[in-house]
């Protein structure tokens, strides 16, 4: 199976740093090599299946890939990537420092302001607003952020 190549794929092609495979009912769908440059050090990956897409968050990236056409994009977070958090119309992507949400589309709705510099998780999405903690002053120096889930902006 012919793979889908993601990330920083050197020119004289390697041994992938990680794989995903994806299987239907009628067998295996697809393949996805992902390839990390020496620069993109971290310790958080997870995949997801939302909207219709295979969402990657690995090294300082989340990538889309629709399994169908084989389309893929990237998002640069700008850090590491930390998590997701999915909601029915939104993604919400946390790095190192701060949110991303992605559309039902793929597209990227907005990017917080800085919300910490070692870390940012997502404690609860509720009426519209996301709450959560970012590290400022490693190790254990977070403190709590509200965004709206749909500007970014701080509340």
């Amino acid at each position: 199976m012919k793979p889908i190549r993601i990330g920083h794929v050197p020119a004289a092609l390697s041994t992938a740093d990680r794989f995903v495979t994806v299987d239907s009912e009628q067998g295996p769908l697809l393949r996805v090599d992902l390839y990390r440059s020496s620069e993109e050090s971290s310790t958080f990956e997870q995949l997801c299946m939302w909207s219709g897409f295979i969402a990657i968050g690995w090294g300082h990236h989340l990538y889309l890939v629709k399994p169908l056409t084989r389309e893929a994009s990237a998002l640069d977070l700008g850090s590491y990537f930390g998590r997701m958090y999915a909601t029915e119309q939104r993604l919400l992507v946390a790095s190192a420092e701060c949110l991303c949400c992605v559309g039902p589309h793929g597209s990227l709705l907005w990017r917080s302001d800085t919300l910490g510099i070692d870390g940012v998780v997502v404690d609860q999405v509720l009426d519209g607003k996301v709450h959560g903690q970012g590290e400022w002053d490693p190790p254990g120096g977070w403190r709590p952020f509200s965004v709206s889930l749909y500007t970014g902006r701080e509340v």
